[in-house]
């Protein structure tokens, strides 16, 4: 799910919320409402039983009271890193990776969610907050849940690139094999989850990695041989697959020695030589 950067950006550019703002008013006056009464009806429960000399009632609701101003505080800290990761609406700045299907974060985000209150681990009154997904569904997040399928850029595309740069570099020496073991790289590369997923949905070195796989697949993939479930993201998890692995090793091959053909590109070029050959017999 793409970000729709005027939304993100324009929002952010007028919000009237600062470091210093309550984190009960960051979701926006009809949010604020709704907390503010329940907060308030748990203050004077607690007032009436502390009155009433009942102490253990008391603790019970101030209790509450404090558990909900935590979950409201970590909403806060939430909120500004979905913005930070959404790179305030400009895609250069944009932290969340392609993998991350952002668009309960973006509304969230706006204040177009709806905050309730209801049980989370054993515990009543948890804030919860639900957005209205493209789908029409209604999708309902806890504090602990929001972050929990985020995936975030890391180092690893720069760290592929400098790799790719290194192997340029390398390629004008003559006879010397490149000075690191370029699969172990690769594989030391992709042991971080978060690094595969980019590495499958986000531009990684000027290119795209499924773009470049279909490409390169294309008669395979029209005649029915690559089901739709072989090119869903987390089939190329390289703990079963060596599909990704084998993509980024021929492309840093490739940048060390522009001669280099896959295995692959061998067999084509021995069935293209056998074929004209066989042309060339009959005539």
């Amino acid at each position: 799910m793409s970000v729709d950067h005027k939304k993100v950006k324009k929002y952010l550019e007028n919000i009237p919320y600062g470091e210093d703002s309550l984190p009960s008013e960051i979701h926006g006056k009809h949010n604020q409402l709704t907390i503010n009464h329940v907060v308030s009806s748990l203050a004077l429960e607690a007032d009436r039983s502390l009155a009433n000399g009942d102490k253990d009632s008391f603790e019970k609701f101030f209790e509450q009271i404090r558990i909900i101003n935590r979950d409201l505080e970590g909403y806060k800290v939430i909120k500004e890193e979905t913005a930070m990761n959404l790179g305030s609406g400009r895609e250069d700045r944009r932290m969340f990776s392609n993998y991350t299907n952002t668009a309960w974060e973006e509304e969230y985000l706006v204040e177009n969610c709806q905050v309730a209150f209801s049980e989370v681990d054993g515990i009543d009154l948890r804030p919860v907050f639900s957005v209205i997904m493209p789908d029409k569904e209604v999708l309902t997040k806890d504090k602990g849940s929001i972050t929990e399928n985020w995936v975030i850029k890391g180092p690893e595309e720069a760290q592929f690139k400098l790799m790719q740069q290194n192997a340029v570099e390398q390629s004008n020496t003559v006879g010397q094999p490149i000075d690191f073991d370029i699969d172990w790289a690769i594989s030391n590369l992709f042991t971080n989850e978060n690094a595969w997923k980019s590495a499958v949905t986000d531009k990684w070195g000027g290119e795209y990695f499924l773009q470049s796989y279909l490409k390169e697949n294309e008669e395979a993939f029209v005649n029915g041989q690559i089901p739709d479930e072989m090119l869903h993201p987390d089939s190329f998890n390289p703990e079963f697959d060596n599909r990704l692995h084998i993509h980024f090793a021929n492309r840093l091959k490739k940048s060390f020695d522009p001669d280099y053909q896959t295995p692959k590109e061998v067999q084509e070029a021995d069935e293209l030589m056998a074929k004209t050959n066989n042309e060339d017999n009959q005539v």
